[in-house]
């Protein structure tokens, strides 16, 4: 458990005013302030967050972050810890990790605790005390019992309570809780089943939920089981009456590369040529995403459109010549699809020609930029570039082509989008996220680039909004020699 070297001192506001000292005292050339920060790897001109840095690691912890919250948590009276514990639970679970280490006696504090921690003896003890426990809404988050426990970050596959949970969880269903209860989420209601299936992955209380006959077609458990790797929770959820169609599950397992899911959901029913907003049916979408050209033959096997043509007119093929995929070109060429291409597509693909001006004021083909830079076609984002096309252009989710590149730690093209002129403060509109954002939780959920140069550039480009570790060591190595996250 982390201490306080002045436990007296238990005041934010004191500690927010002593970052600030520090750091009017580093900027007016004090050698101790300045000290202090360099201790703690602050580079070039003082700034607040190396300030509160350094309060922080003098105080024993690792960043500013958690350091505050540990001091908000240490002024709760033990009621209040108690309640932020268990919302964190069921929304943070590193924080709600953090909360038990740091005061373990949480634990015992009550029913609610043991809902999330999956202490099933004490929630049998609650259930003989009030038989009406199991199916009322009640708690400090004011929801049913089984939505505590299904929602438990603790419920993860590999955690060392998970059985326990699924234990309580089906005490509760043995005892009236409904298996379709939901959670009344800000964006709309969350089922328990796609809380076991989707959030957490973790089949054993999905098979319980399923089994007291929770629905499948929820509209999201689906959907969101299709991004985990273990396929148990999603050959479950079909086994009892999903609708492939109805979550979107081809699209979404297009994502990644995954041929087992995808036959699965085929097999299922889904079906290929299901067209969304954009105009993108199944083939397009595996184009766009990357898919290799095993599953481009998959979906066509299954009967996929090849000469589908999308919202912004191009088909499957003209997609993948686009975005350099020659081999997904190929493969479409050969089971005969329509290999024309237009004027622009031509020039991008490196055929020749010139791009018409009208081609360059089309928010269909500016929305291009940033898929190209998805598939890393620096060749083509720059023949873009060259032609007009704008380098703020933004994709369906408000992305920019910056962005695109930061996730995938492609330095060559950040090095290019940062030459045009590439905003880094752009926000896109599904996470909220800058492009520094993409990056560093690119350096970990994908993984594939360079993201240490990509973070070189981005720093001398401005950033300096990281205050956490990436996860990826050599980000993460520059990141200490910039100054922005802890030794």
């Amino acid at each position: 458990m982390q201490q306080l070297s002045q436990t007296a001192d238990l005041n934010l506001d004191f500690y927010k005013k002593r970052a600030k000292a520090l750091l009017k005292a580093a900027r007016a050339g004090d050698p101790g302030a300045n000290a202090r920060l360099k201790r703690y790897g602050a580079q070039g001109e003082p700034a607040l967050h190396a300030a509160q840095l350094a309060i922080a690691r003098e105080q024993g912890f690792s960043s500013w972050p958690r350091f505050q919250a540990f001091v908000i948590e240490s002024n709760l009276d033990f009621r209040e810890l108690v309640d932020r514990f268990i919302a964190a639970a069921t929304s943070d679970g590193r924080r709600a990790h953090d909360i038990l280490a740091e005061h373990p006696d949480v634990a015992q504090a009550g029913v609610y605790a043991a809902l999330v921690l999956g202490d099933w003896e004490k929630v049998a003890d609650a259930i003989a005390a009030d038989p009406n426990f199991a199916t009322e809404p009640s708690g400090p988050e004011g929801v049913e019992p089984l939505v505590y426990v299904c929602f438990s970050r603790f419920g993860t596959p590999n955690s060392p309570r998970a059985a326990r949970l699924a234990l309580t969880v089906r005490l509760l269903l043995n005892n009236g809780a409904d298996p379709d209860t939901v959670f009344a989420a800000e964006h709309g209601p969350l089922s328990c089943l796609y809380a076991a299936s989707g959030l957490l992955g973790n089949a054993e209380i999905t098979r319980i939920l399923l089994e007291a006959g929770a629905d499948p077609n929820d509209g999201e458990s689906l959907y969101h089981a299709t991004e985990h790797r273990d396929l148990t929770c999603m050959k479950l959820l079909l086994e009892h009456g999903a609708r492939v169609d109805e979550a979107n599950a081809i699209k979404h397992i297009l994502d990644r590369e995954d041929r087992e899911g995808l036959r699965l959901l085929l097999e299922a029913g889904g079906d290929p040529n299901l067209a969304n907003a954009q105009g993108d049916t199944a083939l397009h979408w595996a184009v766009r995403r990357g898919r290799s050209a095993a599953i481009i033959t998959m979906l066509l096997d299954a009967g996929a459109d090849i000469d589908a043509v999308r919202g912004d007119g191009r088909t499957a093929y003209a997609m993948a010549v686009v975005a350099g995929q020659r081999a997904v070109a190929g493969t479409l060429a050969s089971r005969g699809a329509d290999t024309r291409l237009s004027a622009l597509d031509a020039v991008v693909a490196g055929q020749g020609g010139e791009v018409p001006p009208e081609s360059v004021a089309s928010p269909a083909n500016a929305r291009l930029l940033p898929q190209l830079a998805e598939h890393g076609n620096i060749a083509a984002v720059e023949a873009l570039l060259k032609a007009g096309v704008p380098v703020d252009a933004r994709g369906d989710m408000g992305e920019t082509a910056l962005h695109q590149a930061c996730w995938r730690g492609n330095a060559a093209l950040i090095k290019l989008l940062l030459a045009y002129g590439a905003p880094l403060d752009a926000v896109e509109c599904s996470f909220n996220a800058t492009p520094s954002g993409w990056l560093h939780h690119g350096a970990t959920n994908y993984g594939h680039g360079d993201y240490a140069e990509g973070a070189r550039l981005l720093i001398a480009a401005g950033v300096s909004d990281w205050t956490e570790p990436s996860g990826n060591p050599a980000m993460d190595a520059v990141l200490r020699e910039k100054g922005l996250i802890p030794e």
